[in-house]
């Protein structure tokens, strides 16, 4: 148990690095549209949040899985999403004591609890696949062609980009600490508060050091002297990205239909 704290948080950025880095790969969500992922993110989420019944998740959860290995890097959503398994199992059991205190043993808290972990675990599978499979320029083009101002749209993906930077910063100063003779897993919860500023301190001067460069090399460029944007390849909706829409969202929306059936049947 003295091990699980530092574990947990290793195993979280280890994921987040995983989650936000993106890398070039030939299958089908990598060539598919940003605006269509988006639209596509958009309705799974709305199935997750609309969709209460066990069985329907779960089929949500499969749905999910055979779109990975039909479209994406089935070995790099697994590798993003396996280290959260351990801040999972942590929030259950943070979860269940909560809502069943002062019982020791609650079948129903225990399932409940299950399925509002088991609903953040599909939300961090949908985020994972749209970020692994999908460049942050191009990402900036879509949200510009959506509307949102330039400017808001670039603040939004440099700050995802930043996200595995960060991430792997902190491992980097944590892998050096170590070496210098700093032990997470030793000493009292206030002991090892103050040890996890060894880790804070560092992390947060370089990304200082850096948010300040980037924004001296945004002025040297004249970011923001003129208002509408080009860019070197522009994004098309083709027929692939229509029909990966239309085909991707129709189990969705079944399951969407199966639910209301099954909460017009309680009524």
């Amino acid at each position: 148990m003295k091990y699980l704290g530092a574990n947990v948080m290793l195993s979280l950025i280890s994921s987040v690095y995983e989650i936000f880095l993106f890398r070039k790969r030939k299958q089908l969500l990598y060539r598919i549209d940003p605006r269509i992922k988006l639209l596509h993110l958009i309705v799974i989420l709305a199935t997750i949040v609309l969709v209460t019944n066990v069985y329907l998740q779960i089929l949500i959860l499969v749905y999910l899985v055979a779109l990975t290995l039909i479209g994406a890097d089935i070995s790099r959503i697994w590798r993003s999403v396996k280290n959260m398994l351990k801040m999972l199992m942590l929030f259950y059991i943070v979860i269940y004591i909560v809502n069943a205190f002062p019982k020791l043993l609650d079948l129903g808290v225990a399932f409940q609890s299950f399925i509002a972990i088991f609903r953040f675990f599909m939300l961090i599978y949908c985020f994972s696949l749209f970020f692994t499979t999908t460049p942050l320029d191009d990402l900036t083009q879509a949200l510009y062609k959506l509307g949102i101002p330039y400017h808001i749209a670039f603040t939004f993906t440099l700050s995802v980009r930043f996200i595995p930077t960060v991430a792997k910063d902190f491992i980097t100063v944590y892998d050096a600490q170590r070496a210098r003779g700093l032990e997470l897993e030793k000493g009292s919860f206030l002991g090892r508060v103050r040890k996890f500023l060894a880790l804070l301190i560092p992390v947060f001067i370089v990304s200082f050091l850096r948010v300040d460069r980037v924004a001296e090399a945004l002025e040297s460029r004249a970011f923001g002297a003129v208002r509408r944007r080009t860019f070197l390849y522009e994004l098309r909706i083709k027929l692939l990205d229509a029909l990966f829409l239309i085909f991707s969202s129709i189990p969705l929306l079944l399951v969407i239909y199966l639910q209301y059936c099954l909460l017009s049947c309680m009524w």
